[in-house]
């Protein structure tokens, strides 16, 4: 009977620390793949994109919009209950500012609302400025209409790679044409490279006006705790190769076209908001190396700035844990941190691609967004990239995606994770840390799952230490698939302490357990073996070579 009560008191005093944990506390530095809030918590992101790249160039926040287009309340909650801890949101320029120096406050409230509904939920919002092939001019979206001029005639877009198309008024292209070539192809067009470089370069004052973009986006979300930074520009061209043939290396383009252009856009943001957190990516074929010489705005700003990374399958020619060890290997390099804001994850994917994946991604820790939730766009309508995941078009959940989205995983570690495993056949959960010795709400770890998916008959948590006691408990308010672990404040462990946390289903015999010691630290991810074809620098170059020949052909 004593016993009972000890351990009554015990459950009570942690809970009343877990109640002291706001559902959302913001993200103030980076480290590598480590990303730590002002609780001094390492947050690990499980995330998918939303991105409207159609006009309105926002989904339907309504609360009666058909769920094929639809992000509202019902899916933040479809999100949550997913374990989904973050979105990556296209913020779009054509949306924010459809006329030059003309701001859409409508535009901007309504995208508000979505990142209320995420913050209201716990889930974090990194804002994108989301561009495939520049323009709707040359077969993609990202940049507003009245930015791009691109010449006609014979020289017209797609020219080499195609005869010219035929425009509307507007100047776009139809879809039917559009599809006559793979995507991809049309960032060989010369249209297209030379609207890449004229951004930039500031042509007619265009990285001016994407300066000022960037500084109107940070103004309106500058209030938000759950903003986990912004996105520069995804997936950036190398710019004109075609008038300067050193672009073909990636590494150089990184350096000397991309570099400066971002350590403007940043200088930008950060007038804005100081404590910003950037994301800036390479243009998208680099392979080992990056090229990067510094962060944006210099190495004062590494712990507040992250290299962000894409990984597919068809444009890599390296295996997902080896680019994850260059990742880390340029963010160690850089001081900053890194993450990966694309892979595949929908259908067209299937669901053992994308546990492939979130197995390397929990093996180092490291945090991701993954494409995508939902095609937000009619079908045929846009030929860039879209590949539903989570619910099909009546918005109901696919079954098999589920699974693999709510894989259990730690949302926030109180201290320095050293080891993260979810085994998928068992169900069984292990992650190791070294505590970072608080008793408030910086001292509480959680850990997100879908309790009815993986643990249907209830769940048991084993928890061992090398100093002190801790207690689970299941989680309240926003994150109710959510267990925490949290020190006994009447035997405190110390700083530094080892823990490891296991969650196994009830009826199944626990785990073997051991605490890691002090000198356990996060993976290097040192790169495995690599192919042999397409390497490093040389890759880059023999890549674009190939099509700059085709170009000319």
């Amino acid at each position: 009977m004593i016993m009972t009560w000890l351990l009554l008191l015990w459950t009570l005093a942690t809970l009343a620390v877990c109640q002291k944990v706001p559902d959302v506390s913001r993200i103030v530095s980076v480290k590598k793949q480590l990303l730590y809030d002002d609780l001094g918590r390492v947050r690990i992101f499980r995330g998918t994109n939303v991105v409207a790249k159609t006009a309105p160039f926002i989904p339907d926040i309504r609360p009666d919009a058909p769920p094929k287009h639809s992000f509202n309340q019902r899916d933040v909650d479809v999100l949550s209950q997913h374990g989904v801890t973050a979105i990556r949101l296209g913020i779009m320029w054509p949306g924010v500012e459809p006329a030059r120096g003309q701001y859409n406050q409508t535009y901007l409230e309504d995208m508000k609302k979505i990142v209320q509904m995420c913050s209201d939920a716990g889930i974090y919002v990194l804002l994108d400025f989301h561009q495939d092939l520049l323009s709707e001019k040359y077969c993609g979206e990202g940049v507003p209409l009245w930015i791009e001029n691109p010449n006609t005639g014979a020289t017209g877009f797609p020219s080499p790679i195609s005869p010219p198309y035929q425009l509307n008024a507007s100047g776009i292209p139809s879809d039917e044409d559009c599809r006559k070539l793979p995507w991809g192809y049309y960032h060989f067009a010369k249209e297209t490279q030379r609207g890449f470089q004229d951004l930039y370069s500031n042509v007619n004052g265009k990285r001016d006006a994407f300066v000022e973009y960037w500084k109107v986006v940070a103004k309106a979300f500058l209030g938000f705790k759950n903003i986990l930074g912004y996105d520069i520009m995804n997936e950036p061209f190398n710019g004109d190769a075609v008038a300067n043939a050193l672009l073909l290396d990636v590494e150089y383009a990184n350096e000397n076209n991309l570099l400066p252009f971002y350590e403007a856009v940043s200088e930008g943001i950060r007038g804005i908001d100081p404590n910003a957190i950037i994301h800036f990516e390479p243009a998208t074929i680099i392979q080992e190396k990056a090229g990067f010489s510094r962060v944006p705005g210099g190495p004062q700003y590494g712990n507040k700035t992250v290299f962000n990374f894409h990984y597919y399958e068809t444009v890599q020619s390296n295996p997902l844990e080896a680019v994850i060890g260059y990742r880390i290997q340029t963010a160690e390099e850089l001081q900053c941190g890194t993450f990966l804001g694309e892979y595949e994850m929908g259908v067209r994917t299937g669901a053992a691609a994308i546990q492939k994946y979130s197995v390397s991604a929990d093996k180092f820790l490291l945090s991701m967004t993954g494409w995508e939730y939902k095609e937000y766009i009619i079908k045929g309508q846009m030929i860039t990239g879209t590949n539903d995941g989570l619910v099909d078009e009546e918005g109901k959940v696919r079954s098999d995606m589920a699974v693999i989205w709510s894989r259990t995983h730690a949302h926030a570690v109180a201290g320095t994770p050293v080891f993260m495993e979810f085994q998928d056949a068992s169900k069984v959960f292990i992650l190791k840390f070294n505590f970072n010795g608080r008793t408030d709400g910086g001292g509480v770890t959680e850990i997100r799952t879908n309790l009815a998916i993986h643990y249907p008959q209830g769940y048991k948590v084993l928890i061992v230490s090398t100093s002190g006691s801790f207690a689970a408990m299941d989680g309240n308010g926003v994150s109710k698939n959510a267990i925490y672990v949290a020190p006994d404040s009447g035997k405190a462990a110390n700083a530094g302490a080892g823990v490891a946390v296991a969650v196994y289903p009830q009826g199944s015999n626990p785990p073997a357990l051991t605490a890691p010691d002090a000198a356990a630290a996060a993976p290097t991810a040192a790169p495995v073996e690599t192919k042999k074809a397409g390497k490093g620098h040389s890759a880059s170059v023999s890549f674009f070579a190939v099509l700059l020949v085709a170009m000319a052909v």
